[in-house]
């Protein structure tokens, strides 16, 4: 859906960012709800190691299994998309749309996409920590979006979200990316940043707190 709603040119792009800002949130609100995990928000399981609740060991490990869940599940989505043929339609406008994504993403030095990474997760976090302490589920779905919204808005990077569109680049080909570039290129500093941002500026503080 992000792709879609980012599409036009005619709307000023900071509209078409908090349009994108609104429908991402539904992923992360599926998410929740379906108790499912994401690794970004499973950052926030170092808070866990800080109260003796975890074994630093076993969060790693955690994070190892969920990164590469979500990884696979990232791509699989990605191939069936492109394979639907939906790209291609509208004079396959969709297609270079996903192309440009992709390219945007591995043209970001290092270091910025590491900044981006630690800004988005703080601000993920924060969505799903509001949904940890609402009262029910109605309140749960109202919290996640306004976070989201702004780290979209703003353009700040989450690498589960890349694996999707970066995925879609190469399957959708017209990108010229290779997986090494988008491996070491935008997931590499963005994982990195993402882990800085959810693990300490969220999880770590609000620890000493909550």
């Amino acid at each position: 859906m992000f792709t879609l709603v980012t599409l036009s040119q005619e709307i000023p792009l900071s509209f078409r960012q908090l349009l994108g800002g609104l429908v991402f949130s539904v992923g992360l609100i599926m998410v929740v709800l379906g108790k499912a995990d994401l690794f970004t928000g499973n950052c926030l399981l170092v808070a866990h190691c800080l109260k003796k609740k975890a074994s630093f060991t076993s969060v790693l490990t955690n994070w190892g299994l969920v990164y590469s869940g979500n990884f696979l599940g990232a791509v699989f989505l990605a191939l069936l998309y492109v394979a639907s043929g939906l790209p291609e339609a509208q004079n396959g406008v969709i297609a270079e749309r996903i192309a440009a994504i992709a390219q945007g993403k591995v043209a970001i030095p290092f270091l910025e996409g590491f900044f981006r990474g630690i800004l988005c997760n703080w601000l993920v976090d924060l969505a799903v920590l509001f949904a940890i302490y609402a009262e029910n589920t109605l309140t749960r779905i109202l919290v996640i979006p306004g976070p989201i919204m702004t780290f979209v808005t703003l353009g700040y990077e989450h690498s589960v979200a890349n694996m999707y569109f970066l995925a879609a680049g190469i399957f959708q080909g017209g990108s010229g990316i290779r997986w090494g570039q988008a491996l070491f290129q935008n997931l590499l500093p963005v994982t990195l940043g993402n882990i800085v941002g959810g693990s300490i500026l969220v999880g770590a503080l609000y620890s000493l707190f909550l």
